[in-house]
């Protein structure tokens, strides 16, 4: 079992580590993913939107009948993938950043498509919009980039 002050240790020299750019980074995704997993749940629960205040009528153009498959859409790809690429940004790991660039893409697509089914102009569009295109830039700045790629503690020295 490993010494509880050393895990102290272990996370505060991480903490030290991970640059203002990163923190950033991890709150947009942190946010994002919040609201993917609310969001999410809320069609996934009650699938014909009424929980939101949304009709099934909206979904009329398209091969669907009710919210529930973009809501797990929503559940996990913007909500419990940002949560756990903000997870592996702070820890610094290599994956993150390629996870971070599929989300900020992946949320396009969606403002994409949500715009294309009930149209374009909405708020949280535009703010969906400008979020993947910051998480994006911030993705792109090498500093976070590097932060991806640095070469981690091994086991036996973060014990240490």
């Amino acid at each position: 079992m490993r010494d509880p002050r050393s895990v102290l240790t272990t996370l505060a020299s991480r903490r030290q580590g991970c640059p203002p750019l990163c923190w950033l980074l991890i709150g947009l995704l942190g946010f994002l993913g919040v609201r993917g997993v609310l969001g999410g749940g809320q069609f996934v629960l009650v699938p014909s939107g009424e929980l939101i205040g949304l009709s099934t009528g909206l979904l009329a153009s398209t091969p669907l009948d009710d919210f529930f498959l973009p809501g797990v859409v929503l559940l996990i790809g913007l909500g419990v993938v940002p949560l756990a690429a903000a997870y592996g940004l702070y820890r610094g790991e290599a994956w993150a950043w390629l996870v971070v660039v599929a989300v900020g893409v992946g949320l396009l697509v969606w403002v994409f498509v949500e715009g294309i089914v009930v149209g374009f102009g909405e708020r949280l569009q535009v703010l969906n919009a400008v979020q993947a295109l910051v998480m994006l830039l911030l993705a792109a700045h090498p500093t976070v980039r590097e932060h991806c790629t640095r070469t981690r503690l091994s086991d036996t020295d973060r014990t240490g």
